[in-house]
């Protein structure tokens, strides 16, 4: 069964006649009629009573009259929804992004993206890395932002912007003015969770410059670390983008930096509004 039957169908249910109805689908008569007969045979059922003066829909075919109209309506509209979907300009996007992303950053490229493409629309799934990079390649996401470059051939990635990183401690930090970088061993340190691509690359650094920390509080999400730190129980090393949305904070550069990448699956279908949006992350400065 297809579109094309459900549609000559239901032009000669409303005509009642197949030579009316065959003129108004400027098709003929005998073809008409071989359309209506194969439907019937797939469907297993008569659907109209023939007389020498012309046809008439029978009890099934009134039944099956009524579901063809919701048929063909839901096909009109996905057709109509998918056609929105596709159009560049009003298109949605599906667009993921971890955690400390969604503070500043991601809010930023929307904001100037907005500017220039004010009729996209987006939906949103903000979640840890292993997460985003599942919901990419099963297709719940179109393109996602984390900070780390996939290894897995499945994916394509490419780098958007650079972040510095910085260490955040409260306006009440007594030690805020006098700061160095070895006081970070001897202070309530709060922690990334482990596994997490900004752990990482905090630990790694921690390494790298002999700092064994004294107090660690491990397993924590953006969030609670800003509250802890804005509190003053302890200080982090976040993004700086993260610590520019905060008042009462002060923050200690460092020498350090992290890559945000834009990721999106090899040989998926992407809309044109997507394949826009890439284009405008590839041109961020």
């Amino acid at each position: 069964m297809d579109f094309n039957q459900l549609h000559y169908f239901i032009v000669t249910a409303e005509c009642e006649h197949l030579t009316l109805a065959s003129e108004k689908l400027a098709l003929s008569q005998s073809a008409l009629s071989r359309a209506i007969q194969n439907l019937e045979k797939e469907l297993g059922f008569p659907l109209f009573d023939r007389d020498g003066r012309g046809i008439q829909l029978n009890q099934f075919g009134k039944r099956f009259y009524q579901d063809a109209l919701k048929l063909t309506e839901t096909l009109a509209s996905s057709k109509k929804e998918i056609q929105t979907l596709l159009d560049p300009d009003s298109g949605i996007i599906t667009l993921g992004f971890t955690h400390t992303l969604g503070f500043s950053f991601v809010p930023q490229c929307l904001k100037a993206f907005r500017n220039s493409y004010p009729k996209n629309q987006f939906h949103f799934h903000e979640s840890r890395t292993d997460e985003l990079l599942e919901q990419v390649q099963s297709g719940e996401l179109d393109i996602g932002l984390a900070v780390t470059k996939p290894q897995d051939p499945t994916f394509s990635s490419f780098p958007v912007a650079t972040e510095n990183m910085v260490v955040l401690f409260s306006k009440d930090y007594t030690q805020k003015k006098t700061f160095k970088l070895a006081d970070l061993a001897n202070a309530t340190f709060f922690h990334f969770n482990r596994g997490t691509p900004t752990r990482e690359l905090i630990d790694q650094f921690l390494l790298q410059n002999g700092l064994v920390l004294s107090s660690s509080i491990d397993g924590l999400e953006i969030a609670s670390i800003l509250g802890l730190v804005e509190a003053n129980l302890g200080i982090a090393i976040v993004p700086e983008s993260v610590a520019s949305s905060l008042v009462n904070v002060y923050t200690y550069p460092l020498p350090l930096e992290r890559t945000v990448y834009a990721i999106y699956k090899n040989q998926s279908f992407l809309t044109d509004a997507s394949k826009r949006f890439l284009t405008f992350l590839q041109n961020i400065k």
